[in-house]
This record gives C-alpha cells, structure tokens and sequence, in this order.
C-alpha cells in the first residue's frame, strides 16, 4: 500500500475505535469499507480482524471493571467452531447479499424491540441468548467480515448500562476477532505480508480507544441510547447503499 493509502487506513482506524468507544458500535464497518477500497476482501477481513482485536481489547482493558464475564463466556463457547463453518463454506455466500442481510436486520431490531422477544423462540431467553447468537456471529464473520450490528441490540438489551454494554460487547468482540486470526492463519494467511499496516492500524485504534472512552465516561444513559441507535442506523443504511452500488 502506498503512504497516502496507509494514512486513509490510520484515520479510519482511529476514527472508527473512537466511535465505538463513544456509541458501542460502528468503528468496524467504518474501517473495513476503507480497507476493501484497497485489497481484496479475503485480504481485508483478517487485517481488520487484528486491527480490531487491538481496538476493542484495549476498550476492555479500559473498561475491564464493568465486564460481564457471564456473558462474554456464553458468547465464546461456539466461536471457532462455528468460524471454522463458516471458513469452509465462506466462497458460497453471496458477501453483497449477506451484509445487506445483516443491517437490514440491525435496523428491524434497533427500531422495532419488541423484536427482540421474537428471537427468544430461537435463541432463548437471558444469558443463554449468549451461546447461539455467538454461534451465528463466528459463522457469519468469517464470510462477511463483521457482524456487530446485527448483535450490538440483543448486548444492549441485555446490558441496558452504557459502560457495561460498550466493555462486554468490546470483550466478546475481542474474543471473536481472536477467533478469525486464528482461522485464517490456519487457512495460510501470511499477516507477516502486511506488518506495517497491521502496525499503523493498531497505533490508530488505541489512540481513538483512548480519546473515545473518556467522551463514555462523561455521557448520560440517555444520550448514549440516541448515539447508539443513531449510529446503528446510519451504519446500517451505509452498508445496505454500499453494497447495492458495488
């Protein structure tokens, strides 16, 4: 990649983790529509994937006091099976399809939440929702790359507290990226390749990390339920346009 490239990449990276950090979500599609402008999507999903690992294991870090380890154990038991599912029929999704899928999804939640009672017919109910929605997360990222907006609403109804739904959705991202590193090294994807963007990305993210949590820290519940519904929507809308136009 070229430097001009390598410093779009930095200011989405940082941009992104900073958004996250503030609204719960939205970093992530942020910075891999950038990356997909410049490398093939087998390329840029497991580049985000570590970009994004440092991203929200840092937010953990950050916010380790108000994680819900509960959670975060119920979501990891199916992830690398199900990534390793999902790696192994990843070439017959139709990507396009599948991601418009998905923020069609995110927004049937977001605005409808009574929706969200409806799923309780196939994933149950309380902490066990955990277990199948990690399920479908690992599966469906290895193909489509992210899925947090399709899940970020089941995090936030069950973890209604701003820091507390930001810091275990932050941990059970981690724990999913970790998973598709894993999965893609194992299908001889060469990371050593692209060392300096994983590097400057990485930089970025912990940067906007930073800057991010000090604004969650300060916000009402409040305004963190319209930033995080608004964000929802506009990302949602973004990929749906995104994916109609390519």
């Amino acid at each position: 990649m070229s430097e001009i490239e390598l410093c779009l990449v930095a200011i989405a990276a940082l941009l992104g983790s900073a958004i996250t950090a503030v609204a719960g979500l939205g970093g992530g599609i942020l910075l891999l529509s950038v990356l997909l402008q410049f490398l093939d999507p087998l390329e840029a999903i497991p580049i985000h994937a570590v970009i994004q690992l440092a991203s929200n294991s840092s937010r953990a870090v950050i916010l380790r006091d108000d994680v819900d380890w509960a959670v975060v154990k119920r979501f990891s038991l199916l992830l690398l099976p199900a990534g390793l599912a999902g790696l192994l029929v990843a070439g017959a999704f139709p990507v396009a399809v599948g991601r418009i899928f998905i923020a069609i999804f995110a927004l049937w939640l977001v605005w409808w939440p009574e929706g969200l009672k409806r799923l309780t017919f196939f994933l149950g109910t309380g902490r066990r929702t955990f277990i199948p929605l990690g399920a479908i997360a690992g599966f469906l990222n290895i193909p489509f790359g992210v899925t947090g907006p399709a899940i970020a609403p089941v995090f936030r109804a069950e973890l209604p507290t701003r820091t507390a739904m930001v810091a275990t959705f932050a941990m059970a991202q981690t724990l999913g990226h970790l998973a598709k590193i894993i999965l893609f090294a194992g299908d001889g994807f060469a990371y050593r390749d692209q060392l300096a963007l994983l590097a400057i990305g990485s930089s970025a993210v912990l940067i906007g990390t930073w800057f991010g949590t000090r604004i969650l820290k300060k916000l009402s519940e409040v305004i963190f339920g319209h930033l995080f519904r608004f964000a929802l929507t506009a990302i949602s809308l973004r990929v749906i346009i995104s994916a109609i136009l390519n």
